[in-house]
C-alpha cells in the first residue's frame, strides 16, 4: 500500500533551504576569460610567437604548445565542474554544468590529440627522424612516460563518454572509468612543468600553473571529498519502507545528522545504501515528499539489474547522502500558476514540488502512465491538488489503446490546460516523454523560458 499524505504531515519541521548563491555571472566571466587569457599572455611572454614565425617546424611547435595549453585548461575546468561547487550549482543548475563539462571534455580530448601530433611532427622534422623513432626517443625524457599514460587515460575517458558507447555500458562501469580523468590530469603535471618550453625558463608561468592545479585540487577536496567524509562519519538509516506501485519502492531515511542538512522539494541527492550489493554505488534520487528534519522520502523503481538488491533493503540499513543538488524547485515559477507534467518515476519530484506551492498557483497536473496502477502516489496527488484548487489529469494506456491520441500534441495540451501560455511548466519523466512534452508546450504557446526540466545524473 502506498504511503498516504497523513504520514508526511506528521513531520512538521522542514529542512532549512539551501542558501542562495552569491555568485554573479560576471564572476564566472572573469574566470572563463581571465584564466585562458593569462595562460596565453604567459605563453607569449615565453617566446611563443617566435616559434610560430621561425619556420614550419616552429609553427608546428607553437600550435602544439597552444593545443596543450587548451587541453590542460579544459581538463582542469572539467574537474572543477565535476567537483560540483555549491555556489555554481545553485546559480546555474546541474544541467548547464553538465553541458559545460561535456564541452571541456571535448576540448581536452581534441586539444591533447592535436598537441601530440603537432609536436611529434615538429620534433621529427628537426631531428630528421620518423615519427615512431621520435616517440621512442621521447620516452627517455623526464615525465614523458607518465604523460603518455595520462594521455591514454584521457583518450579512454573521452572514448567511453561517446553517447552510443556510454549507453551500452553499465552506469557504474562508466562512472569508475570516468574517474580516471583525475589520474590523467595529475600525471600530466610533471611533464608540463619539466618539458613545457614556456615553463622551463619562466618561473612566473610555472608558479601560476602550480597554483592553478592547487586551486582545483582544493576545490575538489572541499566540494566533494569533505561532504562525503562528513556523510560517512554521520550515516543515516532507513526508517520505513513502502510501495507506491508494484514496480517501485519508497524508503524513508532519517537520523540526527539530518538536522544539519538542507533541502527543498524537487531537489535530489546522491544516495548510497550500506548493503553488500549496493555500498559501492551511488544513485541520484529526488525526494518524493517535502524534506523534513525527521526524514527524507526517496521513491524509485526496483527493476533492472539491482532489483534483487533493492528487495533486500530493510529498516535499519545505513544510508549515506550527498547533496542536495538541482534547481528544479517551485522557486522557478516565481509564484505564477503552474503546469506539472510527469511520467514514470518523474512523478516523485513533482509530487514533492506540489507541497511547496501556494493555492493561488492553481496547479494543473498531467500524469502520463501506461497503466492506471503505475501512477505513483495517486491518492496523495489528488489530495494535494484539491487542497491547492488545481486539477489532476491522468492519461494512461499504450499508444495503441489511445488510438492515435497524443496527449502532448499542442492541441491536446491546450484542450487540457487552456491558459498554459500564462503558466510555468515543470516536466519530469523518461527522456522521450520529456522531449515530447517540452516540444508540445513550446508549440502550444508556453514561452521556452517558462519550461523547466532537470536531469538527475551527472
Amino acid at each position: 500500500m502506498a504511503t498516504t499524505i497523513s504520514h508526511v504531515t506528521n513531520h512538521p519541521v522542514r529542512l532549512r533551504r539551501p542558501a542562495q548563491s552569491r555568485l554573479l555571472r560576471s564572476d564566472v566571466g572573469v574566470v572563463v576569460v581571465g584564466v585562458p587569457l593569462t595562460a596565453l599572455l604567459l605563453w607569449l611572454a615565453g617566446g611563443g610567437l617566435e616559434f610560430i614565425t621561425s619556420s614550419f617546424s616552429g609553427a608546428l611547435t607553437g600550435i602544439g604548445q597552444l593545443a596543450g595549453l587548451a587541453a590542460g585548461l579544459a581538463a582542469l575546468g572539467g574537474l572543477a565542474l565535476a567537483a560540483r561547487p555549491a555556489s555554481v550549482e545553485r546559480k546555474f543548475g546541474m544541467d548547464r554544468m553538465l553541458g559545460w563539462h561535456r564541452w571541456t571534455g571535448m576540448v581536452a580530448a581534441f586539444g591533447l590529440l592535436l598537441h601530440a601530433v603537432a609536436l611529434i611532427w615538429a620534433y621529427s622534422l628537426r631531428a630528421s627522424r620518423d615519427p615512431l623513432s621520435t616517440v621512442v626517443f621521447l620516452f627517455g625524457e623526464p615525465w614523458f612516460p607518465a604523460a603518455m599514460v595520462g594521455g591514454a587515460l584521457m583518450a579512454l575517458v573521452a572514448f567511453t563518454s561517446y553517447r552510443r558507447i556510454r549507453n551500452r555500458m553499465a552506469y557504474e562501469t562508466w562512472y569508475y572509468l570516468h574517474i580516471l580523468g583525475y589520474a590523467a590530469v595529475a600525471l600530466a603535471l610533471g611533464h608540463v612543468l619539466v618539458a613545457g618550453s614556456d615553463f622551463s625558463d619562466n618561473l612566473l608561468a610555472r608558479l601560476w600553473w602550480i597554483a592553478l592545479y592547487l586551486a582545483v585540487a582544493i576545490l575538489i577536496v572541499w566540494s566533494r571529498l569533505r561532504p562525503l567524509a562528513l556523510s560517512m562519519m554521520r550515516p543515516l538509516r532507513i526508517t520505513e519502507i513502502s510501495r507506491p506501485a508494484p514496480d517501485s519502492i519508497s524508503v524513508w531515511v532519517g537520523g540526527r545528522s539530518l538536522r544539519n542538512c538542507c533541502g527543498a522539494p524537487g531537489q535530489y541527492y546522491q544516495v548510497r545504501f550500506g548493503t553488500r550489493d549496493l555500498w559501492w554505488q551511488t544513485h541520484p534520487y529526488s525526494v518524493s515528499a517535502a524534506p523534513f528534519v525527521q526524514g527524507l522520502r526517496f521513491t524509485f523503481r526496483n527493476t533492472g539489474d539491482d532489483a534483487a538488491a533493492f528487495e533486500r533493503l530493510s529498516v535499519g540499513t545505513r544510508v549515506w547522502l550527498e547533496g542536495p543538488y538541482g534547481t528544479f524547485t517551485a522557486a522557478k515559477a516565481s509564484g505564477a500558476p503552474v503546469l506539472l507534467i510527469a511520467g514514470g518515476s518523474g512523478v516523485a519530484p513533482l509530487r514533492a514540488i506540489l507541497e511547496d506551492l501556494d493555492p493561488t498557483q492553481r496547479p494543473e497536473v498531467i500524469v502520463r502512465v501506461s497503466r492506471r496502477q503505475d501512477a505513483w502516489f495517486y491518492q496523495e496527488l489528488e489530495q494535494l491538488v484539491t487542497a491547492l484548487h488545481g486539477r489532476l489529469h491522468l492519461v494512461f494506456g499504450s499508444r495503441l489503446t489511445l488510438a492515435g491520441y497524443d496527449p502532448f500534441a499542442p492541441a491536446s495540451l491546450r484542450a487540457l490546460v487552456p491558459d498554459l501560455a500564462h503558466r510555468a511548466g515543470f516536466v519530469s519523466g523518461p527522456t522521450g516523454m520529456t522531449r515530447a512534452a517540452m516540444k508540445g508546450l513550446a508549440a502550444a504557446g508556453m514561452p521556452k523560458a517558462n519550461i523547466h526540466t532537470e536531469r538527475y545524473d551527472y
